[in-house]
């Protein structure tokens, strides 16, 4: 069927009518493109101030004793053993003997490099009158002079060789282990005995990467041993670095233990309660993470434009969870956070949102 010329010039018409009211839908009188202006118009957000609070938790850990300070003494020079004269538990103060070397010759060494530095300096002291009177030359004094330097350096090491048949604890504490009996030869680097430390004590174990900002240094902490005694200490330590194979962090209860009573490697659970500090509560719901996969906060500056902050988990509270991070009172997203991002500037309606 032929469709007419006066059909196909109303149909024109038509299309121009819709054409030109769907052009003025789009386009102002102005000539501003509408769709322009609402992507303009600032985004609407909730918002509310958070203000930091005391904060404190509690970390149970899993752990053991361990003393402070343990060395297995070795001897420094070869020898038979002639003395043990500590009896395995007694007390011992820094430089008493544990284990006495026989000296053999070696007292004889130190005799006659005494005897040889003798010597030696009063070939020194005639060179040096002689030289002075005319008689020696600069060159043979000098000689003079190295050879008493040697002497002296021979008796040094003879003396030296002979304090080291004695083997000496460290520093005070409980002589734990011996591990010679008299007629016993040592030979360089073998163990005569085992020296541990009494106070303090520690108990050690190992915290998640979860919890270990919850921590610090100085923070109070009671263990319960798996011998039924409960102790109290402080935190002396706790890692920077974790460990690569389980991602933990090493930490350190430091325990008195002046009467003596701890033993090392005594399985332990511990508690420590960690310090008042100011922390922050926010709802569940206004955590969110950045383009870097950071966990994090979106709050706003002073003139309405949005921020991340970056936060850490401190704890969880049926009111919300708490964090650390962020400085002084904040002005937090807690509507529609997740549809601004930073920089943007943004219309604010103040409200109390649940957790």
């Amino acid at each position: 069927m032929k469709i007419s010329a006066s059909i196909k010039a109303a149909g024109l018409i038509v299309a121009i009518v819709v054409v030109y009211f769907s052009a003025r839908a789009v386009f102002r009188d102005d000539g501003v493109n509408a769709l322009e202006l609402a992507e303009a118009a600032p985004f609407s957000v909730i918002a509310e101030t958070i203000s930091p609070m005391p904060w404190q938790d509690e970390v149970t850990i899993r752990g053991r004793t361990k003393a402070d300070r343990k060395v297995i003494l070795r001897a420094e020079t070869p020898g038979a053993v002639a003395k043990t004269p500590r009896a395995i538990g007694s007390l011992v103060k820094e430089g008493d003997v544990i284990c006495r070397l026989k000296v053999d010759a070696r007292r004889a060494q130190v005799n006659e490099a005494r005897a040889a530095l003798d010597k030696a300096k009063l070939d020194y002291d005639g060179s040096v009158k002689l030289y002075q009177e005319g008689f020696r030359s600069e060159t043979a004094v000098a000689s003079s002079k190295a050879a008493l330097d040697l002497a002296k350096a021979s008796l040094e090491q003879a003396d030296l060789a002979l304090d080291k048949t004695a083997i000496r604890a460290p520093f005070d504490g409980v002589l734990d282990e011996r591990m010679v009996e008299v007629g016993d030869y040592l030979g360089v680097g073998d163990p005569c005995g085992l020296v541990i430390q009494r106070s303090p004590f520690l108990v050690v174990g190992a915290i998640s990467e979860r919890e270990v900002a919850k921590i610090s240094a100085g923070d109070k902490g009671v263990a319960r041993l798996a011998t039924g005694e409960t102790i109290e200490g402080r935190v002396r330590f706790v890692a920077k670095s974790a460990d690569p194979q389980t991602r933990t962090f090493g930490i350190e209860l430091e325990i008195p233990n002046e009467d003596g009573q701890l033993r090392d490697g005594v399985t332990a659970q511990f508690v420590v309660n960690a310090t008042h500090r100011q922390a922050h509560r926010v709802p569940r719901s206004s955590l969110t993470l950045d383009d870097d996969g950071r966990i994090g906060v979106r709050v706003l500056n002073p003139d309405d434009t949005v921020a991340f902050a970056s936060v850490i988990l401190l704890g969880e509270v049926p009111e919300g969870v708490w964090v650390s991070g962020l400085q002084n009172d904040v002005r937090l997203i807690t509507r529609g956070q997740d549809f601004v991002s930073p920089g943007q500037r943004v219309t604010v309606t103040s409200g109390e949102t649940s957790p």
